[in-house]
């Protein structure tokens, strides 16, 4: 994000795929998982565009409050813009999710929506929420698991070749189905995951395919003129209203011992 010469777009990628139905629906479960009505100190750990703080706010008792981190100095920026004038009791600050800029069981709350799939080192960021909730502290996290996502295409074998490279060249492709694993290995309790299917918008997911189709091409995995008709196939599907993707993302909640 810090790095594009114009974040516009894929600030509205964010965007896209927040309001979608489904994204909406975890976002609530999200925040009811959290029991925000006794929560003082709220972390929002990989905040984004901060809307998930505001919300959060709302819903805490008198004198509570959230931060909001993130590690793009873009993303904080932008969530700072929009809370201005809120009078909403929450802050943002930049800081990196394997070295959180706050003291030893400062919070008693941590959300971590979509977060880990983008860290190289999961469980670094799993003891650091482990290490800034209090005894009794509630995490809540959802992420997806790529490489559950299908995708209706007449051409299986080009779009399992697709789907394939791009779940093994996430960062953490299958962080989904690892992360009860890895909270009850950094001390957690009281572990529950609930899958939520999540259906891919098509322009969105148009977005997303850019840069691994050409990677694809360029490494002579698939010719350029198979994808360019993979493509078409896609488009005219999603022309005659037949298009169907999604992937699976579990929303685990954990408790510090």
């Amino acid at each position: 994000m810090d790095d594009a010469a114009d974040p516009t777009p894929l600030i509205r990628a964010l965007e896209v795929g927040k309001a979608s139905p489904a994204m909406r629906e975890v976002g609530v479960a999200v925040t009811k998982q959290l029991q925000l009505a006794h929560a003082c100190a709220v972390l929002d750990l990989g905040c984004g565009l901060g809307s998930d703080a505001l919300a959060m706010a709302a819903e805490l008792p008198t004198g509570g409050r959230v931060v909001g981190v993130d590690a793009s100095r873009t993303m904080v920026a932008e969530a700072t813009a929009r809370a201005a004038g809120s009078g909403a009791p929450v802050s943002f600050t930049v800081g990196s999710a394997l070295a959180v800029p706050f003291p030893d069981q400062a919070f008693d709350r941590c959300r971590a929506q979509a977060l880990v799939q983008h860290i190289s080192d999961p469980p670094g960021v799993i003891e650091e929420i482990y290490r800034i909730l209090r005894p009794g502290g509630r995490a809540v996290a959802f992420e997806f698991d790529l490489g559950t996502t299908v995708l209706d295409h007449a051409d299986r074998s080009t779009t399992r070749t697709i789907l394939d490279f791009v779940t093994d060249s996430a960062l953490q492709g299958w962080i989904g189905r690892q992360l009860p694993r890895l909270y009850r290995e950094a001390g957690f309790v009281d572990i529950t995951a609930v899958p939520y299917p999540v259906p891919n918008d098509y322009d969105l997911f148009m977005f997303t395919m850019r840069r691994p189709l050409a990677q694809l091409v360029h490494d002579r995995v698939l010719d350029a003129r198979d994808v360019v008709r993979w493509l078409r196939e896609l488009e005219g599907l999603h022309d005659a209203g037949h298009y169907l993707g999604g992937s699976v993302g579990y929303l685990v909640t954990a408790t510090k011992n």
